[in-house]
């Protein structure tokens, strides 16, 4: 195992190296074109020090993730990630513009014939350069309000859902969807979580569905918090299933059994914090006399992700149920096996976080997410049936959100008008 990431972390550091030195010869270039040469070596020295605390923290996270059950040691190697990425995100930016500068420098020198000026070339060359200065310092600060505000900014998400079968009784329900917790990336911020548990319930849920992914690693992330999630109230009760992250699959455990009884012991926890735990079954929801098929599968994803869930057991019982919903961690689940196959209306994903860094410009959204899946954030649809993917409450590894916003999904069942 350890060969064959060799290649890979040769590869990383050499990409690291070739950011740090295209933006230290940008910021020595912009510093000669503006006539400050005499700061070069406070330049250098600022640079390389700072450089070096940075490389420092980037060896010491893998050394701190090696034993994943340890929460203190995982939130922290997490926050040395944001740092990371603070600064080399930046940097990168900002050489990039330095590999454009060299390129205009080029095409000057090979368009001499036209009697280019020199000084309007260094006019050029400086532009660029500062331009590439500015947006690295903008990335900079939005980076850093992801970290210290975006991970806590909790947004509600309303959707109103129309179904031609949705029975009578059920009209104008009202669900709300969170889904990755990460509470071990909440480590010391109960009171942000508390703010996010008060806003769930001024919604007034009918239904309170969780699609996966309490903890990043272990149950031990979940001490402490029981207390906090008993506060969660519906009225027609709280129900959750379980994402990648639960079973401990990232985690190297002394035995198979310490791995089965961590499994065991989080599903415990949900269950005495007020969840109705879904383990590939489903549950007959009956209001004034009709009834809804509430199913929930266990993790179900394509490789490199597990596939735990098993959709024909979850689903026996209700196919004669005239409506019928789903809740399914991966949203790669719904194309594979529910779009076009199954009788299941309404699907709940989550799993994919919008990768927690993202553009959403009213019903335009971006992010490189999408490169990896096709359902990555919000609603989409397949004859009458729907799946909808939310972005998660928590985050993991970057500990911050920028532009994909912790979300809280409120979702109104209602017939066409």
């Amino acid at each position: 195992m350890r060969r064959r990431s060799l290649p890979f972390t040769f590869i990383v550091v050499a990409v690291l190296i070739l950011i740090e030195l295209g933006a230290f010869a940008g910021g020595y270039f912009l510093l000669e074109d503006m006539g400050k040469a005499r700061f070069s070596g406070y330049f250098d020295f600022i640079y390389w020090l700072e450089t070096g605390i940075v490389f420092a923290l980037l060896v010491s996270i893998p050394r701190s993730l090696r034993n994943r059950d340890n929460v203190k040691k995982t939130y922290f190697a997490f926050q040395r990630v944001g740092v990371l990425m603070a600064d080399l995100l930046p940097k990168l930016l900002f050489t990039l513009f330095v590999l454009l500068s060299l390129l205009v420098q080029g095409i000057y020198m090979a368009l001499n014939s036209l009697f280019i000026h020199s000084q309007a070339q260094r006019l050029d060359l400086e532009s660029i350069l500062i331009i590439g200065g500015v947006l690295g310092i903008v990335l900079l600060s939005i980076i850093i309000r992801g970290i210290l505000i975006g991970r806590f900014d909790f947004r509600v998400i309303k959707q109103t859902l129309h179904f031609d079968n949705l029975p009578k009784a059920f009209e104008g329900l009202r669900m709300v969807q969170i889904s990755d917790m990460h509470i071990g990336s909440f480590y010391n911020h109960q009171d942000e979580i508390q703010e996010a548990i008060d806003m769930i319930n001024d919604l007034k849920p009918d239904l309170i569905l969780f699609t996966g992914d309490m903890v990043n690693n272990t149950a031990e992330e979940t001490r402490g918090w029981k207390e906090l999630f008993l506060q969660l109230k519906s009225n027609l009760g709280n129900y959750a299933i379980l994402g990648n992250h639960d079973y401990g699959d990232y985690v190297r455990w002394p035995s198979e059994e310490a791995k089965k009884q961590n499994l065991q012991d989080l599903i415990s926890f949900e269950k005495a914090a007020g969840f109705d735990v879904l383990l590939n079954e489903n549950r007959i929801i009956e209001k004034n006399g009709d009834k809804i098929a509430l199913i929930g599968v266990e993790n179900w994803g394509t490789p490199p992700f597990a596939q735990y869930g098993y959709l024909p057991d979850a689903i026996k019982g209700t196919e004669n149920m005239p409506f019928s919903i789903l809740l399914s961690h991966d949203p790669s689940h719904w194309d594979v096996e529910v779009a076009g196959k199954t009788h299941i209306d309404l699907t709940l994903a989550g799993h994919t976080h919008g990768m927690q860094f993202g553009i959403i410009i009213g019903k335009w959204k971006w992010s490189p997410v999408q490169w990896r899946y096709d359902r990555w954030s919000g609603l989409y649809k397949h004859d009458k049936q729907c799946l909808y993917v939310n972005r998660g409450l928590g985050h993991i590894g970057f500990p911050g959100r920028v532009g994909m916003l912790p979300e809280i999904t409120l979702i109104e069942l209602k017939s066409p008008s």
